[in-house]
């Protein structure tokens, strides 16, 4: 029986859709999590960024497990399970292939440093977080250079749109904290043993994560 329902399952529509769709919504995730940080983000929407920050990024988590998954029932072309879990050793597109592993662990260990911020402290939980940078980076290249649908003038728009728009607002996000100062948005509250010099560095970054400030509680 399970058999049956796997080779019937539409596994090459499953695999593209998936994703796709975990791209487009770690894209809203990294956007939303340094667009809730801006200085001028305050109240219910901050609170809404926040709260969609977190459900894309975990959304973006799940239906990439599923086209993980998906590509080694595929029918047509798949996938071992070390070309799946050890990077760059596929037999198709190793190097895209190899990023679309790298960033699915690179996005657990974000998630996770998320949940356990208390016990790595701030300084290891933003070096963690920075990890959504190439997360999304490694995840854009995979698109493009392992998409059957990359090729699609619709498809090559997207990716060059959501690139340009986390490079915009990461320089925008930039430019703001040091005109208006620091400000912590995300992540838990510093303490007044870690140096100055490190608090400016770190403060008023989001991207990933599932970190609830107190004023938003």
């Amino acid at each position: 029986m399970a058999q049956w329902i796997v080779d019937y399952l539409p596994t090459w529509n499953i695999i593209r859709i998936s994703g796709i769709a975990a791209y487009v919504l770690l894209f809203a995730g990294v956007f939303l999590g340094i667009a809730q940080g801006m200085p001028m983000a305050k109240g219910k929407p901050k609170a809404a960024m926040f709260k969609w920050h977190t459900r894309t990024t975990w959304l973006a988590f799940g239906l990439g497990l599923v086209h993980a998954l998906t590509l080694y029932i595929d029918h047509y072309s798949p996938f071992t399970w070390g070309e799946l879990l050890i990077p760059f050793t596929a037999s198709v597109h190793p190097i895209g292939s190899g990023l679309g592993t790298l960033a699915f662990y690179g996005l657990v260990i974000v998630l996770l440093s998320s949940d356990l911020r208390n016990k790595l402290g701030r300084k290891w939980w933003f070096m963690f977080h920075m990890l959504s940078y190439p997360v999304f980076i490694s995840l854009l290249v995979h698109g493009m250079v392992t998409g059957t649908d990359s090729g699609n003038i619709i498809m090559r728009m997207m990716y060059v749109f959501t690139g340009l728009s986390i490079l915009g607002i990461t320089v925008l996000r930039g430019m703001l904290r040091e005109r208006k100062g620091p400000e912590i948005t995300i992540g838990p509250k510093w303490t007044p043993s870690e140096p100055a010099a490190e608090q400016k560095r770190i403060e008023g970054f989001g991207l990933i994560g599932t970190v609830r400030p107190k004023h938003l509680k």
